[in-house]
């Protein structure tokens, strides 16, 4: 009996594999295509494309361009995949570039129309309405999430955020490549960019204020993560915003003192540099030269002022109770240690 078992089970060992092996062999004659020709046929296929690239014969295949395309269903899957609710109408106008119109003008005229009757809009208001949308409430978290950030900087990152190369990165992200009808294919960024802002200006106009701002807080306020704030805005001047914040805190100049050094008058020289103030350290900072490391150091030490360093706790993404702030915050110029006591107790 155990003989038996043992036969039968290693034969339901090699079934699986013979199954297999029939099926690719079956998919393979249905095509035409022997599986030892599929390698070197892409190949030649690679090989044909980077020599039309070098002739300066470039050609990309727009999606519509296939058979298949349906660009109805492309509209209702691109709003499930977001989680969103889009009004028909309004999401097509905001795929809509100008470009798109001129062009289909121009076609119908030479085509024979006299007047082309086109009821198509572009996006164009609700690019400047999802524009202002997104500027608002990203100053707005901003400054409720980083109460002790200078107001400068929360421009800066506003700024950044606002971008058209940050637009555009966020709206191909989303897969609005092939969404877009444009003159041009591929889209340029800023057509991207403009079409991104139009999908929040369409959003709002579709469901509620509370859910675009949502919207804006997991697809463009997420863009700080794993970014380095004090990269974004960097202050020209360190060491001198840093006197002018002690000096209306009441304390004491910064001294800088040489905490380290390693491989002097080398091309490898190492210098770490503390600042005190008070005989109370706030900062310190490395360089190859002693004046790289005080920059350094008066740098780490706004940031230890201002709550950005990289043990700061993250943005608090995933949280809709913040209440956003509207007031702005402290300028550099009248931030203060005092100041910042108050608006933490706050």
């Amino acid at each position: 009996m155990m003989a038996v078992f043992g036969k039968t089970s290693s034969l339901f060992r090699v079934l699986p594999a013979v199954a297999a092996y029939r099926n690719i062999t079956t998919s393979a004659c249905v095509f035409g295509i022997k599986s030892r020709w599929v390698a070197p046929y892409r190949k030649e296929l690679l090989k044909r494309q980077k020599k039309m690239e070098k002739m300066g014969i470039t050609h990309q295949l727009k999606r519509s361009e296939y058979i298949e395309w349906n660009y109805d269903a492309e509209i209702y899957a691109f709003g499930k995949r977001l989680g969103e609710q889009f009004d028909n109408n309004i999401l097509r106008e905001a795929l809509t570039d100008s470009s798109y119109i001129s062009q289909e003008r121009v076609r119908q005229q030479e085509l024979g129309v006299p007047e082309p009757a086109l009821t198509m809009n572009s996006n164009n208001e609700l690019a400047a309405a999802g524009s202002h949308i997104i500027a608002d409430y990203s100053i707005k978290y901003l400054r409720s999430a980083l109460p002790l950030f200078p107001e400068e900087g929360i421009r800066s990152l506003v700024e950044y955020l606002t971008s058209s190369e940050v637009m555009a990165e966020v709206g191909m992200g989303i897969g609005l490549k092939d969404l877009i009808l444009c003159k041009e294919y591929p889209p340029t960024p800023e057509t991207v960019g403009k079409c991104f802002q139009a999908i929040v200006g369409a959003l709002n106009a579709s469901s509620s204020l509370s859910q675009c701002q949502l919207f804006v807080r997991d697809f463009v306020v997420a863009q700080l993560v794993g970014k380095d704030l004090n990269e974004i805005w960097e202050v020209e001047n360190p060491m001198e915003a840093m006197k002018d914040i002690l000096s209306r805190s009441g304390r004491g100049e910064p001294e800088p003192r040489l905490i380290f050094e390693s491989g002097k008058n080398t091309l490898e020289a190492v210098y770490q540099v503390g600042i005190y103030s008070d005989k109370e350290f706030i900062g310190s900072g490395y360089g190859e030269t002693v004046g790289t490391a005080v920059d350094q150091a008066a740098r780490d030490a706004l940031r230890r002022f201002f709550q950005t360093t990289p043990a700061s706790p993250p943005l608090p993404f995933g949280k809709e109770n913040v209440k956003l702030k509207a007031e702005p915050n402290l300028s550099v110029e009248d931030w203060s240690l005092e100041k910042a006591k108050n608006i933490i107790t706050c």
